[in-house]
């Protein structure tokens, strides 16, 4: 199955506060697809400072940025069924070395 319209989830509704880690959405055919990418990874790839504050909305800007290297890599892990079904919805699940390739193979912005 093909995956299609990649976009960095800006509003997050009620859940927004709880929410630490950037979230992109994606379709796979009429099947919504959510994939979460680490904010740890992300600070890690960075050397930031664990008590360094970056908020959900910088994180984003990161992500967006960075959309096409975290396209390749979601698509990647859902094509070898690296994926894991959440209240009936498929998640890719981003953690370092996903974080790692994406910003590697695009640079970091």
């Amino acid at each position: 199955m093909q995956l299609s319209m990649f976009r960095v989830v800006r509003e997050q509704g009620e859940t927004g506060p709880l929410l630490e880690d950037p979230l992109i959405h994606c379709q796979g055919g009429e099947q919504l697809v959510l994939a979460y990418v680490s904010h740890t990874a992300l600070m890690d790839y960075f050397h930031l400072p664990g008590d360094m504050r970056v908020t959900l909305q910088q994180w984003n800007l990161v992500v967006d940025r960075n959309l096409e290297a975290f396209q390749r890599i979601i698509e990647g892990k859902f094509e070898r069924d690296e994926w894991e079904m959440q209240e009936s919805i498929p998640a890719c699940l981003s953690r370092w070395r996903i974080c790692r390739r994406a910003t590697k193979s695009s640079g970091p912005k």
